[in-house]
């Protein structure tokens, strides 16, 4: 018998609370069937690959770190949970080949038993920089530790001959100041005779070398000692912003007058009375960044140690 469709004068719809409820609970039934046995099943598959990529990075990473020790002949030593473990997190987050490299090298320094570094704040400055950022401060650290090398092998010399130079310093002096009283007896006390005011430019000459020579370890020093400046055209804005948050680089401002001409009233004319004179002063002023002890103390520790 051939189904009719129903008439619509006499089409009832059941609208009270029981029906609702119960279609809705058919109607939950149903999709949970279909959603969440997928869904449990994707996010236990995002989990396994989230956890088997980090894995992958924490071997990459303790495998080039003992190939960094091997090479430079580090025997590791233990070191603190509190500093392995968040070094090895922070290094399993790490897709960027070129920080890798440097996690790598920041754990094999940390184990090293001759460099003593415990420093905690290490794994967290490199989880919080970029591979740009890193290789700038990198450079900057090179050019430093290049001048301040050369420094100290040169006031090392400096120290070693220092005692035999002024000695010899001394002697010429002596001498020519022996040849100055010569002249005087000779010249009957000319002190404008060709050879005596050659002997004097001589001896004012010899006397300067001397006093360069007993100042020159507190240039040295001092050069040693000047911060290396941050090239500001190879870092953007925020990124600037984000090393000097991390107290890797400092913002600094020089100022200083710029030397001037003065010219003096002619004295013979001078009254004595309530003249001035006016000096307009230039001001010049600097600003850079410059690389801070602890930027230079991280990139060391991210740098491969130096084999002897």
């Amino acid at each position: 018998m051939a189904l009719q469709p129903p008439d619509p004068e006499n089409k009832k719809i059941d609208i009270t609370s029981t029906s609702i409820e119960k279609s809705i609970e058919i109607a939950r039934d149903f999709a949970d069937k279909l959603i969440m046995p997928a869904a449990e099943e994707l996010g236990l598959l995002v989990r396994e690959s989230v956890s088997f990529w980090r894995f992958k990075n924490q071997i990459r990473i303790l495998t080039k770190a003992k190939e960094y020790c091997e090479f430079n002949n580090i025997n590791p030593q233990q070191i603190s949970p509190k500093l392995l473990l968040p070094l090895l997190e922070g290094a399993a987050l790490e897709d960027d080949e070129v920080l890798q490299d440097k996690w790598a090298i920041l754990l094999s320094n940390l184990v090293d038993s001759e460099q003593n570094i415990q420093n905690h704040v290490f794994p967290y400055i490199l989880g919080q920089i970029s591979s740009n950022e890193f290789l700038v401060l990198e450079k900057v650290f090179g050019s430093w530790h290049t001048r301040t090398n050369d420094l100290k092998s040169e006031l090392e010399l400096h120290k070693a001959g220092f005692s035999e130079v002024e000695a010899a310093l001394l002697r010429k002096i002596a001498a020519i100041k022996s040849q100055l009283e010569e002249e005087l007896e000779n010249t009957e006390g000319d002190k404008y005779s060709d050879k005596y005011l050659e002997l004097y430019g001589l001896a004012r000459n010899m006397e300067t070398k001397l006093r360069q020579h007993r100042f020159k370890e507190k240039q040295l020093t001092r050069q040693m000692g000047r911060p290396e400046v941050v090239p500001e055209e190879n870092l953007q804005e925020f990124e600037i912003t984000n090393v000097t948050r991390l107290g890797l680089i400092r913002y600094v401002q020089e100022t200083y007058a710029d030397p001037q001409t003065v010219d003096l009233p002619d004295l013979d004319s001078y009254s004595g009375a309530g003249e001035s004179i006016d000096i307009d002063i230039q001001l010049s002023s600097t600003e850079q960044y410059i690389l801070t002890e602890l930027g230079i103390l991280f990139v060391k520790a991210c740098t491969e140690k130096q084999t002897p």
